[in-house]
């Protein structure tokens, strides 16, 4: 830490900004009851200011005029671009929310780690620091033949202490140290929570340069489609990538998800533990866990929908031209029906490269005959099929939904593999991707990241293709 670098800190860090507010006591008091004590993740904009009108009110009943500004203009203070203390966008119904930027977040967590605590958990914390390192040495630096012999010490440690427990030699936790372990416990479950904002903040930067790539990218579907699906790739497979989808997929797991329930139940019926927190604020652990993580994921497959946005803009600018040409053929026929031409060229061609005619090439002079010709066209010359453009890229969402219900009719459950083996795939990437927007919007979906499958496609070329995409499962709804 140089003194330049601390400078540059104090000048443009979000974080120490808000430390350095004149208004900081009453902006991070507020944030901490709306994000923290209520537990809110992103709030509407009628219900914060709704909580800042009544909290500004109990603060000016101190202290006359100690805030004098309105909720609004306070709301506003709080998420402009100069602070950004609070982030503020549009939800899907065009509500306007409010979330806690990354920069709130740590301030929060630095504030709370400033707590007195009863006491320091150090022997609990020490042996979590030799497990890790224990681990780390097994798993990379020992030979075979030694993680064998430590495995075979550990078994005998095992064995030793069902011998103590069956012989009631065992001792139990003794109050300090349930106290320790708690203590630990909410400390690393509420930094897991603020590591969730810097999380979904590094995922959407990634997501931000996929769509301003496909915004501002001339180039065809085949080469912005690869690109997207690098993008999606570099989300997944970097170090915070990894690590975040490997938590999500133990969260997620039937038997550990059950058996976190179970531990928080039975945590709170210690009466050591009911003494420390009597407000039970670990009690929803599972719950904010599994929200805030859902959030993310749902970051990284909102790719899947800006995909299926670029298909279809380029589809409908495709059938725009088409259309355009179609007119201006039916518009030359009718020209040509009301004013027939009267010289041999009435129409240019630009050829694609010089052609040399040899005088030897012409044929001998022959006397012209004088043709007839017939001024009315056929009916049939000039009608021209339009539906068939549009039905070349439509992709009929509920005739797609229609054949996953077909084996969910006869079968609890299904894969995309065997939906496309029954009714293959002929409009390309396009439908694919219409049935990956149906299992992100659809409740009764599982995609499983880590498993992959191959697809075998026919574009509208009638070639085919093999596209590899994440196993997704369509489940039976019982009603």
């Amino acid at each position: 830490m140089t003194y330049d670098y601390l400078a540059n800190i104090k000048k443009h860090n979000q974080t120490i900004k808000l430390l350095n507010s004149d208004n900081f006591a009453m902006m991070v008091s507020f944030f901490y009851f709306v994000f923290v004590s209520n537990r809110h993740i992103s709030i509407k904009n009628s219900v914060i200011l709704s909580y800042l009108d009544d909290f500004l009110y109990g603060l000016n009943q101190r202290d006359k005029n100690m805030f004098p500004k309105s909720a609004k203009e306070y709301l506003d203070d709080f998420s402009n671009d100069r602070y950004g203390y609070l982030k503020k966008y549009y939800a899907n119904d065009g509500e306007l929310m409010y979330e806690l930027t990354p920069y709130t977040q740590k301030a929060l967590e630095f504030i709370e780690s400033l707590e007195k605590k009863e006491f320091v958990g150090s022997r609990t914390k020490f042996n979590i620091i030799f497990d890790l390192l224990d681990e780390l040495i097994f798993e990379t630096s020992l030979s075979d033949e030694e993680r064998i012999k430590e495995l075979k010490k550990q078994k005998g440690i095992i064995d030793k202490q069902i011998d103590d427990i069956e012989q009631k030699k065992d001792k139990r936790f003794e109050s300090s140290r349930i106290k320790e372990h708690f203590m630990l416990i909410e400390e690393q479950s509420r930094k897991l929570k603020y590591d969730f904002s810097q999380i979904e903040y590094n995922f959407r930067e990634l997501n931000l340069k996929a769509m301003e790539q496909i915004a501002t990218s001339s180039d065809g579907k085949n080469i912005v489609l690869e690109s997207i699906f690098d993008v999606e790739d570099s989300i997944r497979q970097s170090d915070q990538g990894k690590s975040f989808f490997a938590f999500w997929q133990i969260l997620t797991h039937s038997e550990k998800n059950e058996k976190l329930s179970n531990m928080l139940e039975e945590l709170y019926k210690l009466k050591a533990v009911k003494e420390l927190d009597k407000d039970e604020r670990l009690k929803n652990l599972k719950f904010d866990l599994l929200t805030n993580a859902n959030k993310i994921a749902k970051v990284s497959s909102k790719l899947i929908e800006q995909l299926r946005r670029f298909l279809d803009d380029k589809v409908w600018i495709e059938n725009r031209k088409i259309l355009e040409l179609c007119r201006s053929i039916e518009q030359k026929a009718i020209e040509i029906k009301t004013d027939q031409p009267t010289k041999k060229d009435f129409l240019q061609l630009s050829d694609t490269k010089v052609r040399v005619e040899s005088v030897f090439e012409k044929s001998l002079y022959s006397v012209k005959k004088k043709n007839d010709f017939n001024a009315e066209l056929k009916k049939d010359a000039i009608e021209i099929d339009l539906e068939g453009f549009y039905d070349i890229f439509f992709i009929d969402e509920e005739k797609l939904k229609s054949n996953i219900n077909y084996f969910l009719q006869i079968k609890e459950q299904c894969t995309l593999v065997e939906v496309v083996e029954k009714f293959p795939i002929k409009k390309g990437i396009s439908e694919l991707v219409s049935y990956l927007s149906i299992a992100k919007n659809s409740e009764n979906s599982i995609v499983m990241m880590d498993k992959k499958e191959s697809i075998d496609i026919e574009d509208e070329d009638k070639k085919r293709k093999i596209v590899k995409i994440p196993k997704i499962i369509f489940v039976k709804v019982n009603k």
